[in-house]
């Protein structure tokens, strides 16, 4: 479906978003790896939270926006395909995240069992309050479904608890283009100018996100040439002294970038 790119990429860079859905802290994302995995029966995963500690159960997660009803057939075939192709005896649960409780098949009876065991959690994006204080990810999802018109004070909330709180240049570009994203699906009759114009949006090559993460990767592409400089001049049997006036680095920093990295 249209939204799996959205959630992958919410998944992917605010997986504590999935927790928080749940009732759980955030902070429990740091025990998962999130993938989304093909299997060899012609399944495919939306999302899949794999333990990266002992004891913790697996986490499959799909997400639908529209009324499918082989749904839980699709995702419960996903399920036992994946144990069987790789460990039957790991524990799992499976969170199953509709739009509204529209889309969601209305046959259960097949799944009954499984749908009132605690394996199995059902979210309905729109019934959902949130936190006192939600994170990135929770308003991202609260976007989706503020009643259109409505959505500017939660992008202006959202585009400066970014700016002010992410100090990370990377995924500071990530939520805002996760913002970005939610309103260009909500607005598909506009153009992306015209979108960041109605939502007074600084084009993302212009803001302190782009420009951050470009200064970055200037800085990491200008230590990488000066440790390749570094060791061609040694590899050539020019001493530490001369490598530095050559460089203009420190003999300090020459023997630094000269040291192979410990594998």
């Amino acid at each position: 479906m249209e939204t799996d790119s959205f959630f992958c990429q919410l998944f992917k860079h605010l997986p504590g978003t999935l927790f928080e859905l749940l009732g759980m802290p955030g902070e429990t994302a740091n025990a998962y790896r999130f993938d989304s995995v093909e299997l060899k029966k012609a399944f495919r995963i939306d999302g899949l939270f794999l333990p990266e500690e002992t004891g913790l159960p697996l986490y499959f997660v799909e997400v639908q926006f529209q009324l499918v009803p082989s749904f839980y057939a699709n995702l419960f075939a996903k399920v036992f395909c994946f144990l069987e192709e790789n460990n039957p005896a790991q524990e799992w649960n499976a969170v199953a995240i509709f739009s509204s409780r529209s889309v969601e098949p209305k046959q259960l009876g097949p799944y009954d069992d499984l749908l009132k065991s605690p394996r199995v959690k059902r979210i309905y994006l729109n019934e959902q309050t949130g936190l006192p204080t939600p994170s990135f990810g929770m308003d991202l999802l609260k976007l989706l479904f503020v009643e259109k018109g409505q959505e500017r004070p939660l992008v202006g909330k959202l585009v400066h608890r970014a700016e002010t709180e992410i100090s990370d240049g990377t995924q500071l570009s990530t939520v805002i283009e996760l913002v970005e994203g939610v309103l260009y699906r909500r607005y598909p009759q506009l153009s992306r100018e015209e979108v960041l114009d109605m939502f007074h949006l600084t084009p993302l090559h212009k803001t302190r996100a782009w420009i951050q993460m470009n200064e970055e990767s200037l800085e990491r592409g200008k230590k990488i040439a000066q440790m390749e400089i570094v060791r061609n001049c040694i590899a050539n049997g020019m001493s530490i002294k001369d490598t530095a006036k050559v460089t203009g680095l420190t003999a300090t920093e020459v023997r630094r970038l000269a040291k192979p990295k410990a594998k």
